[in-house]
């Protein structure tokens, strides 16, 4: 953990293999990624697809939730979720568009592949993806965009399902996702919602340009269309309201900590420009002076207490036995509330440490403006705010009629 230790975390919760595995993707983030970074900049090929190859196949980080059975390093109890804050957190600190790919497999594992409810079928079928050394396993989450509306849908039948939906805009990797999770809504049934697993190479997934987008390089965003795409019935991973809602349960605690590294890696550009730079005709060092000095302090507030807020919902998305499923209402509403107010709160945190370093703060070599344009970017994946505030209040105030 390192230098990070600075900020607060209730480390009597993390294991030794959670503190080693992030000092480890600590200088992965640093090897990888950053040291790379003034060279190559944003570039995919150079940069992001080497440094992913090594993460996910080399480090094995796709295979941390995946059961030993079908070839996986079997930290699939859902004390997991500790072990995936800490992760998550140092790679973001790296890339947040790389974090975000780890954050959608994360939580489409934690419907497949969960101790106590592994989806034999399901993990057989996808051990070549998941436990291979070749591909690394980019998830591409397609989820509802408004009002819970599913934009797929899936009929039961013979042998399996039919998915089907029209220029569907992904969470992330649209583009380059080489495994589809896709919230349908259901026909025929009383479950009304399921998530399905399609693979991308599967026959009838059809892929619009790649498009441009302001931060998140990692991602080839891309509209996807599934044309009477057949799967077979295993692959239905998660299926009614509250199994779906653990799925973005666990997707939102990875946007939270993601949301955290973006965070870490401002602080550590931010620290460097008060140690260093001089105010002109005073005399005195940035940090020192109490004007910047105030400013700097409210950057180290919001990254403790997002880092708190994280590692909260991380301990009780682990403890299912204390606080109920990922997806029962309770959790679910919770992590909804974590990931929007670190998300708030790391685009303000990071707002002023640009404002503090003028304009170098908008200088791309500086690295701080890709932080702060990621950040915002993936505040898209959680969907609009005002929404979220439905689900909050239908919860809190029993407000059935919103």
């Amino acid at each position: 953990m390192g230098e990070h230790d600075i900020f607060p975390c209730l480390r009597e919760w993390m294991s030794e293999m959670d503190i080693s595995l992030a000092e480890n993707l600590r200088r992965w983030a640093e090897n990888e990624v950053m040291a790379k970074r003034l060279e190559l900049k944003e570039d995919y090929q150079a940069l992001l697809e080497p440094a992913m190859h090594k993460l996910f196949l080399e480090i094995g980080l796709q295979r941390l939730l995946w059961p030993e059975e079908h070839g996986g390093d079997g930290h699939n109890a859902p004390a997991a979720a500790l072990t995936v804050t800490a992760a998550l957190e140092q790679v973001a600190r790296g890339d947040v568009g790389i974090a975000l790919f780890l954050s959608s497999l994360f939580a489409l594992q934690s419907a497949v592949a969960m101790e106590g409810a592994v989806n034999g079928e399901a993990c057989a079928a996808l051990e070549e993806k998941i436990a291979g050394k070749e591909t690394p396993a980019l998830v591409s989450l397609v989820l509802p965009l408004y009002r819970g509306e599913p934009q797929a849908k899936a009929k039961g039948g013979k042998g399996g399902w039919t998915v089907e939906a029209a220029h569907a805009r992904p969470v992330a990797g649209g583009g380059n996702g080489n495994l589809f999770g896709v919230l349908c809504r259901l026909e025929g049934s009383d479950d009304g919602v399921a998530l399905l697993v399609v693979p991308g190479e599967s026959k009838g997934v059809q892929r619009g340009e790649v498009l441009k987008r302001t931060g998140l390089a990692a991602d080839r965003s891309a509209a996807v269309g599934f044309a009477k795409v057949k799967v077979p019935e295993g692959m239905c991973v998660a299926r009614g309201e509250e199994a779906c809602r653990g799925v973005l349960s666990w997707l939102y605690l990875g946007i939270s900590a993601s949301n955290v590294g973006a965070l870490f890696a401002s602080y550590e550009i931010l620290r460097e420009w008060g140690d260093n730079r001089v105010i002109k005709g005073r005399g005195n060092i940035f940090k020192e002076n109490p004007l910047t000095a105030s400013v700097m302090a409210e950057v180290a507030k919001e990254t403790s207490l997002c880092r708190l807020l994280t590692w909260n919902l991380a301990r009780v998305l682990s403890h299912p036995d204390l606080y109920g499923p990922p997806g029962a209402e309770a959790n679910y509403v919770t992590a909804l509330m974590v990931a929007h107010q670190v998300s708030q709160s790391a685009e303000k945190a990071i707002n002023n440490a640009m404002e503090m370093m003028a304009s170098a703060g908008y200088a791309k070599e500086w690295n701080l403006e890709r932080y702060w344009r990621d950040v915002k970017t993936m505040q898209s994946c959680l969907g609009p705010y005002e929404l979220a505030k439905m689900d909050v209040s239908r919860y809190f105030y029993r407000a059935s009629g919103l």
